[in-house]
């Protein structure tokens, strides 16, 4: 009974001074592009999100009226649906910027005001060129008709009279039917601006979509249906080029010290990524009282710290709060140093990239 007793006090002390959250943090392909999208991003994490209007004199306005309304939406979409970023539209954000500065030269001029306003670490200006697109017919299959000319013969096969009408019967409905066709280009510049230094990250998209008609209709594929299909297809070559994959670890969170005041901090550190609205932003403040109460002493604060720069993809401070929790030897040295391998930028792979480039605004 004694030893029950002691297991469940020992459990419970594990439960408290070392309990684990889940913590998504973003993943870097193993190639030149990746090492330098990684160096590049460090630290950021929200994204204000500006779509350039497009021009009547290039689009046409009819084009122009309708894709306009579709286009922002869907960018802004499937960015915040898939991207490892936080994405904020500023679309129609008149109390932020007047239109005339919602050009490449405008952001870029008034970053700072875009980052304070809305607390965003980055800007990604996407502008679409005008789109060139061709027509024309290519034979199809159509499986439907090629499935009931394939149950006809087999029913017509013991007679030789069947046979022939099955045949006949191809060729008034042939499987193989023109179709048209819509080759388009849609060319996107997307350039994602650090609020902070002004660097920029350019990616170029200009790749052809081909959109097909039903079968055996031999008319040109419509326009607008067109664009969107194009638009689907190059916002994930965007995504690919200019934010990383996610990916999710649970990973402990340490509150046990021997200072009940910094044990407290800890504690509430903790409660403030648990509760019922998580703040992983409230949590490192919490932390970081611990981490001076302890006068930089307690390895607990520093490897809480590292967690969160860690979340945040800021892999450089992670590295360092890692580094320095593992220096005050800790009991949980191996964990934080798997955790620090972790973070370690895998081997570069080599590869032929075009188009995505870091520049200085000129």
């Amino acid at each position: 009974m004694r030893f029950k007793f002691y297991t469940f006090l020992l459990s419970l002390f594990v439960f408290i001074a070392c309990q684990s959250v889940t913590v998504e943090y973003p993943i870097y392909p193993p190639t030149k592009e990746g090492r330098d999208l990684r160096q590049f991003l460090n630290g950021v994490k929200t994204i204000a999100l500006v779509v350039a209007p497009m021009s009547e004199e290039v689009w046409g306005y009819e084009i122009n009226r309708a894709f306009s309304i579709m286009l922002p939406a869907k960018v802004y979409e499937s960015f915040s649906e898939d991207s490892y970023f936080k994405i904020l539209d500023l679309k129609g954000r008149t109390d932020i910027l007047d239109a005339k500065d919602f050009t490449l030269e405008g952001i870029f001029k008034n970053r700072k005001r875009i980052g304070e306003q809305l607390d965003a670490d980055a800007v990604l200006f996407v502008s679409f060129r005008q789109p060139e697109s061709t027509c024309y017919i290519e034979k199809k299959m159509d499986y439907l008709a090629f499935g009931m000319a394939v149950l006809r013969v087999a029913a017509a096969a013991k007679d030789r009279d069947n046979s022939a009408r099955a045949l006949a019967g191809i060729a008034k409905d042939p499987i193989v039917k023109p179709t048209g066709v819509r080759k388009i280009f849609m060319p996107i510049e997307a350039n994602l601006i650090r609020i902070d230094t002004g660097e920029m990250k350019q990616a170029l998209i200009s790749k052809p979509s081909i959109v097909y008609n039903g079968v055996g209709d031999p008319s040109c594929p419509g326009l607008l249906t067109s664009l969107s299909t194009a638009l689907e297809e190059t916002i994930p070559e965007i995504e690919r080029r200019l934010s990383p994959k996610v990916e999710s670890e649970d990973i402990s969170i340490f509150t046990d010290s021997e200072d009940p005041e910094v044990e407290a901090f800890l504690l509430e550190g903790y409660e403030e990524i648990t509760g019922e609205n998580p703040s992983f932003n409230r949590a490192r403040i919490s932390w970081e009282k611990a981490d001076q109460k302890a006068k930089g002493k307690s390895w607990a604060a520093k490897a809480n710290l590292a967690t969160y720069y860690f979340s945040e993809g800021d892999y450089q401070k992670a590295i360092q709060f890692y580094e320095e929790a593992i220096h005050l030897g800790g009991p949980e040295n191996d964990y934080l140093k798997e955790l620090k391998e972790l973070m370690a930028a895998p081997p570069v792979q080599e590869e032929n990239l075009e188009n995505s480039d870091k520049k200085e605004f000129p």
